[in-house]
């Protein structure tokens, strides 16, 4: 009822915003990392333009770490869904405090 009529910050509140400013970092740093990843695969489509057949067949041969390589992306995106989610609940706790 205290907390409640002064609107006091007691360590939960700090320990909240804590995690939120680290939610929002890793969610900086996952966009600037997609933003060069999508510049790789620009390169890597360029490169199979001047030579397509050698670029098929290094396909083929990594066939297994494509195919992870894009599960993986799927569970990184869910990931940063996630974190997205997380961030909007942690604002509205921190709310709150205001």
């Amino acid at each position: 009822m205290l907390l409640e009529m002064y609107k006091l910050k007691d360590r939960h509140y700090y320990k909240t915003k804590k995690r939120l400013d680290d939610a929002q970092s890793w969610v900086d740093g996952f966009l600037e990392t997609e933003k060069q990843i999508a510049l790789s695969d620009r390169v890597t489509q360029a490169m199979s333009a001047e030579a397509p057949i050698t670029f098929r067949f290094a396909q083929l041969v990594m066939l297994p770490t494509i195919c992870l390589s894009y599960i993986k992306k799927i569970l990184v995106w869910r990931s940063f869904k996630k974190c997205k989610k997380e961030i909007q609940l942690l604002r509205k706790e921190l709310e709150k405090y205001e």
